[in-house]
């Protein structure tokens, strides 16, 4: 093949698969019939479709017989194919696969197969494109159930953000000026003007706190209340609160410890405005919420036609289903007909031979006289 002295080669997908290196003049290739994976339709190809074809351009053939089961066959392949490209693709998105084992075939289905029937056809692709709708449906029902919950949260959060804003602006209207020789601390009843001391005091206080998991005021700063905390996950801090609540983080060093929480004072400004900022982009998401909530499911309408569509099409194929079942039917309730008879007849012969003694076991037992009768007590 690779020399050009054999012109055509024919073999089946496990012999010429994975492995074969014919493809250097390779033109046509010829799918004769349809194998059971996608695999094996990638696998065929791939030796035409290979590094080293000398041709340009080639060409891939696939027969399908009129009125066989080859069609629904390349419908399988397809449903398997697109099942693993769900998997394959990784697409954020998709949170569901469809099952192949959705596409087995019922008995009237090969027999409507067999006998030409294209409303088998029809089905097959009503069936993959109903799927697609449905899926389809539920993301769309997933995503205005998240759309929903994000409108109740950012409405919540509105509020708070007002609040907030509201305690910044206050606690900004009470501050005192600390910069430069202003500076000025209040630590447990002393006032000190040295940032480095106060920085030191500070540094002692976290220390003591940690590892406790909790809280002690220790003094006063720019007309805020000081308490000394310890977090679990973050260790100690320092707590600043007002009308709001700010937190300063305590530095390896006790200059440092001071400069954290003078710009927490300071930074004020900047946290109003980052609330003001907050609350206008949450009023914005809210207003783009509200138009993309309860909005309807785009393909209800095509995905209700093409259903009654397919109900349709299931039962025209499946006219004569139960047939069989309903003879099994009658053939039982003959039997049991039978049985019933058989059982009946000594009963009653019983019962006329032996009135006396059921009557007595009746009064005996009156309050299960109705039972008793059913059960046919004297057969028994």
């Amino acid at each position: 093949m690779r020399a050009g002295k054999v012109r055509v080669l024919f073999g089946s997908t496990l012999k010429m698969g994975a492995g074969t290196n014919v493809q250097e003049r390779l033109i046509a290739l010829h799918h004769l019939d349809a194998p059971w994976r996608p695999a094996d339709v990638e696998q065929r190809e791939g030796r035409i479709l290979r590094q080293g074809n000398t041709n340009p351009e080639i060409q891939i053939h696939r027969y399908v017989t009129e009125e066989s089961f080859d069609a629904y066959m390349w419908q399988t392949l397809e449903t398997k194919a697109k099942f693993i490209a769900q998997v394959m693709t990784g697409e954020s998105g998709l949170r569901r696969i469809e099952d192949v084992d959705g596409a087995a075939l019922t008995y009237a289905e090969v027999k409507a197969i067999a006998s030409g029937n294209p409303m088998v056809i029809e089905k097959a692709g009503i069936d993959t494109e109903v799927a697609r709708l449905t899926r389809l449906r539920s993301q769309h029902a997933e995503t205005q159930y998240k759309l929903r919950y994000q409108f109740r949260h950012l409405t919540d959060e509105i509020p708070r953000f007002e609040k907030r804003l509201a305690d910044v602006q206050k606690d900004m209207s009470t501050r005192l000026d600390t910069s430069g020789d202003k500076f000025v601390i209040e630590i447990e009843g002393q006032e000190i003007r040295d940032r480095g001391i106060a920085g030191e005091l500070l540094l002692r206080r976290a220390e003591r706190m940690r590892g406790t998991g909790g809280e002690r005021s220790i003094g006063r700063f720019a007309g805020f209340q000081l308490f000394v905390a310890d977090n679990y996950m973050r260790g100690p801090e320092i707590i600043v609160k007002g009308a709001s609540t700010h937190t300063a983080k305590i530095a390896s060093t006790a200059l440092g410890t001071i400069r954290s929480l003078e710009c927490t004072v300071q930074n004020l400004d900047e946290s109003a405005a980052a609330l003001t900022r907050n609350i206008a982009d949450t009023q914005k998401r809210l207003t783009d919420l509200q138009e993309q909530v309860d909005t309807p499911f785009e393909y209800a309408d095509k995905l209700a036609s093409m259903t009654k569509r397919q109900q349709q099409i299931t039962e025209a194929l499946d006219l004569n289903k139960n047939q069989a079942p309903n003879q099994l039917d009658a053939q039982a309730n003959e039997v049991a007909e039978e049985a019933i008879q058989q059982v009946e007849a000594p009963a009653k012969k019983l019962d006329q031979r032996n009135g006396r003694e059921i009557k007595s076991v009746n009064r005996a037992d009156s309050t299960k006289q109705d039972s008793r009768k059913r059960q046919h007590i004297g057969f028994e």
